[in-house]
Formats: structure tokens, sequence, C-alpha cells
């Protein structure tokens, strides 16, 4: 009798450790569709931006990145004397890695993989497939006005962009 009481606990056990190990394995597989799934939910990015003049007063051949609601944008000023001001979206278009302004080699690079862009944001190397989405821009009363969409930026004020709710 004692031997039959032995073998339904090992088998209790085993199936146990079968049950709790598949469980593991779901879990495993499950979070990365899941955290992957939740990214599809983030809030739109705001129609437009608007930066005070210390926000993106660049000295010729400098750059930095500034926070366009959740997509990172790349201000570059041009280094000719007169320096233009340009904006892109700074992610790479080959696995979305933020992409960082090379003034002593004058272009952009993409540190994941080492795609590199010019200045106006064209491939010139490694394995980006498309260019970089350029901002739409207009400089205003010592501003300097952000859009992804031409429509959004010629908008009088931030109030008329903003969907109805």
């Amino acid at each position: 009798m004692k031997l039959d009481e032995s073998c339904v606990a090992r088998r209790r056990f085993l199936c146990g450790m079968l049950g709790g190990g598949a469980a593991a394995l779901g879990v495993a597989v499950a979070t990365p569709a899941v955290c992957y799934v939740g990214n599809f939910r983030r809030q739109p990015p705001p129609p437009r931006l608007e930066l005070t003049a210390p926000e993106f007063d660049l000295p010729p051949g400098a750059g930095k990145i500034v926070m366009y609601g959740p997509i990172p944008a790349l201000l570059i000023r041009t280094p000719e004397p007169e320096g233009r001001l340009k904006a892109f979206v700074a992610t790479c278009t080959h696995f979305d890695c933020t992409v960082s302004y090379q003034p002593d080699r004058n272009r952009i690079f993409c540190a994941c993989h080492e795609g590199c862009f010019d200045l106006d944001g064209q491939v010139l190397a490694g394995p980006p497939p498309r260019p970089l989405r350029e901002f739409y821009t207009r400089q205003q009363d010592g501003r300097l006005i952000l859009a992804l969409e031409k429509e959004n930026l010629e908008k009088g004020n931030l109030e008329e962009t903003a969907p109805p709710t």
C-alpha cells in the first residue's frame, strides 16, 4: 500500500513540474508579444511644436535633440557661415535607433548598424532603406515651429490644430 501512495505523489509532482514549466514558457513567449502590441497604443505626436530662441539657437556646425512629443527631433545648424537650420525625425529608417549629428564628419550617424546620412537626410552608407524624414519648419516672432504635416505648420495657433474633444 505504501508503494501505491508514493507513485501517486511522484506522478503529481511530475505533472506539477511539467505544468509549471509550460506556464513559464507561455509567460516568456507572451510578454514580448504583449509589449509589442502595447506600442501601438501610444499617444499620437502633437500637431506642431514651438521652440523659443534659446531652445533652437545653435552655432554653425552644431546639432541637438529635442522631443516632439514621443518622437526625437534632430536640429542641425549647417556648418557654412550663415548656417541653415534643418530638422529631422531622429530615428533611423532601418531599425528606429536614435541618430546623432557628427560635426567632425559633417554627417548624421546611426550607431546601431553604422548607417550614415548627409545633411539633407539622404542615405550615404549602411543599411537604412530610406532617407530621414524632415520636419516642416517656420521661424516666426523669435520662435521655431516644427510640424510633421505642412497643414499643421500653416495654421495660426496651436488650438486650431488640436483635435476636437
